[in-house]
C-alpha cells in the first residue's frame, strides 16, 4: 500500500516547471519587471504565467519571482501549481555565470483516486555562458515534497484501512538539463530541455524527459 501511495504522489505532484523567473544577468538594459508566459511537457502538458522583480543594487544581483501553472485539458481547476522563488547570481567572470534559485511550492491534484494538496521546496543551480543577446546554461534541479494532505476517493474502496489527512515527506526528483536564451528586440525567449530522475536515481519516471518554451517581456527601468 505504501509503495502504491508513493507512486501516485510522485507521478502527479513532482512535475515542476523551471521558468519563474528566467534571467539573463548580462542584459544591457536594467528592467525591474519581468513578465513571461510559457508552456511545456513534464509528466503532463502545461502552461504558465510568471512575474519577477529584479534587484540590481549591491554586489550580488537578485530577483524574486512567482509563477502559476495549469495543465492543458478540460478540468484545469483540478490541478494547479504556484511557485515563489528567489534567484541570485553568486559568481561571474566575463561571460561565465553561476546562479542559484531556491523556491517554495504549493500545488493541488485531483483525480478519481484522490485529491491532494502538496507543500514542497526546490532548488535550481544554473551555470554557463551569458552574453547580452544570447546564452546557454547547464541546470540542476531538486524538487522535494515536504508534506501532502490527501482526501482518498477510489483508493479507499480498495484499501478501506487508509485514512485521510497529512502525510510527511514522500520523496523527490532531480532534473538535469540545458537552458538556452535569445533576445530579440524587446523580447526574451528561453528554451529548456533535459531529463529527470528519481531521487535515488533508480525509481525514474516512465516519461523521463522534460521541455519548456517561455517568452518574456522586460518592463520598466
Amino acid at each position: 500500500m505504501k509503495t502504491l501511495l508513493k507512486t501516485v504522489l510522485l507521478t502527479f505532484l513532482l512535475h515542476p516547471s523551471l521558468s519563474a523567473q528566467d534571467i539573463n544577468w548580462r542584459a544591457k538594459d536594467s528592467p525591474r519587471h519581468l513578465v513571461a508566459a510559457g508552456f511545456g511537457a513534464d509528466y503532463n502538458f502545461y502552461y504558465n504565467v510568471s512575474y519577477g522583480y529584479l534587484f540590481r543594487s549591491g554586489s550580488i544581483p537578485a530577483a524574486i519571482g512567482t509563477e502559476f501553472s495549469l495543465p492543458f485539458g478540460s478540468e484545469i481547476a483540478d490541478d494547479w501549481k504556484w511557485r515563489t522563488s528567489v534567484q541570485a547570481e553568486l559568481w561571474h567572470r566575463g561571460n561565465l555565470s553561476l546562479s542559484v534559485r531556491p523556491a517554495f511550492i504549493l500545488r493541488r491534484h485531483a483525480s478519481p483516486l484522490a485529491r491532494m494538496y502538496n507543500v514542497a521546496a526546490d532548488v535550481t543551480v544554473l551555470w554557463g555562458y551569458l552574453k547580452p543577446k544570447w546564452g546557454i546554461m547547464a541546470l540542476a534541479n531538486y524538487d522535494g515534497a515536504i508534506a501532502t494532505h490527501i482526501k482518498h476517493r477510489l483508493l479507499k474502496e480498495s484499501y478501506p484501512e487508509i485514512t485521510d489527512g497529512w502525510y510527511g515527506k514522500t520523496g523527490g526528483n532531480f532534473k538535469l538539463g540545458t537552458r538556452a536564451n535569445l533576445s530579440v528586440k524587446s523580447w526574451n525567449v528561453y528554451f529548456t530541455a533535459g531529463k529527470h530522475f528519481g531521487q535515488n536515481f533508480k525509481d525514474n519516471p516512465t516519461l523521463p524527459f522534460f521541455l519548456e518554451l517561455a517568452v518574456q517581456r522586460p518592463l520598466g527601468k
